[in-house]
């Protein structure tokens, strides 16, 4: 009997991954299926996306989608369907800029509709430090502003914070005090359901021993680094998160980056390898990690060499292969 039932349960899975395969090619190109097979892919997507599965995430730079500026190509509705998380990377992108009223009424319920989460990267916790009065009171008020605007207007699904310095002294005060006012709406210490992410490019440093508990995932910048580099960080962190929490990340090649931003973790023309690829097959020694992120998802693009600096319109091959 539980032969049969293994059996039939690979039987089902296959098909429904093969279902997802073709329904997923055919969606993401300029087919538009019938109500009822868009109904059934939608259905078979986010039963993926409620898997136990590694996470495939994107920075997304918000300054290059095309209701930002004239002239430039991507827009956040030609991300992969099977993208788990897509983090809005927001500089250059002023408040009143069209692109957030954009996000607001054409994005996020495109993302959500595929069960894709979208998240706002606010950078490191300075605002915090820096403003209204430097108490309990003040970094609640602060932190309520955060999910009010991001979660209340905008109907994101978490926030993200980049923390890539080692804060001593009463700047370490002030920033575990801002995390802990933020994970009271963000995180597994909250009751919203809404993601808090540590992302950083060091190991972990005093603030972070002291927060860890409050993140639901922990984003490596591994930019340029080997798999070995990868072994050697995630068990430092291990004493303190899941490796499911671990996802390390690559870049991709940014229009002009080169040489100061230039980090060749993926192999232009687009051949399959690739740092990036290796970061996908590569798994801690402490147990299985949650997956890998890549920045710059917008500039996943057939660039015709290394250093190729002309905007072009992604077609996500290394996003689509490494998922």
């Amino acid at each position: 009997m539980m032969k049969t039932t293994n059996y039939y349960f690979v039987w089902c899975f296959t098909i429904g991954m093969m279902f997802l395969t073709q329904c997923r090619s055919e969606y993401e190109s300029d087919f538009q299926p019938s109500a009822p097979v868009k109904d059934q892919y939608f259905e078979k997507l986010i039963a993926y996306k409620n898997s136990n599965h590694q996470l495939s995430v994107g920075y997304y730079r918000t300054w290059r989608d095309s209701a930002t500026a004239s002239g430039n190509l991507p827009t956040m509705r030609w991300l992969p369907d099977s993208l788990d998380m897509v983090m809005v990377f927001p500089d250059f992108t002023p408040d009143n800029n069209p692109y957030w009223n954009t996000l607001k009424t054409k994005y996020v319920p495109h993302l959500h509709k595929r069960g894709t989460k979208a998240i706002i990267t606010l950078g490191d916790l300075s605002s915090a430090t820096t403003s209204g009065t430097q108490d309990s009171i003040g970094y609640s008020a602060w932190a309520k502003g955060i999910y009010n605007k991001w979660v209340g207007q905008y109907n994101l699904d978490g926030i993200d914070i980049d923390v890539e310095s080692n804060p001593i002294g009463a700047n370490l005060t002030k920033f575990v005090a801002a995390a802990k006012a933020l994970s009271k709406y963000f995180g597994p210490k909250s009751s919203t359901g809404k993601i808090f992410v540590y992302d950083t490019n060091m190991p972990p440093t005093s603030f972070f021993t002291q927060t860890s508990s409050r993140y639901n995932f922990v984003f490596l910048q591994a930019y340029g680094n080997s798999t070995s580099y990868l072994t050697t960080i995630s068990g430092m962190y291990a004493p303190y998160i899941s490796m499911e929490k671990f996802l390390p990340g690559f870049s991709f090649y940014e229009e002009n980056g080169y040489p100061g931003n230039y980090w060749n973790d993926v192999t232009y023309p687009q051949n399959g390898t690739g740092r990036a690829y290796d970061f996908a097959a590569w798994q801690p020694v402490h147990g299985r990690k949650g997956g890998v992120f890549s920045y710059a998802i917008d500039r996943d693009a057939p660039l015709t060499s290394t250093y190729d600096n002309v905007l072009r319109k992604p077609n996500f091959k290394v996003t689509k292969d490494l998922i």
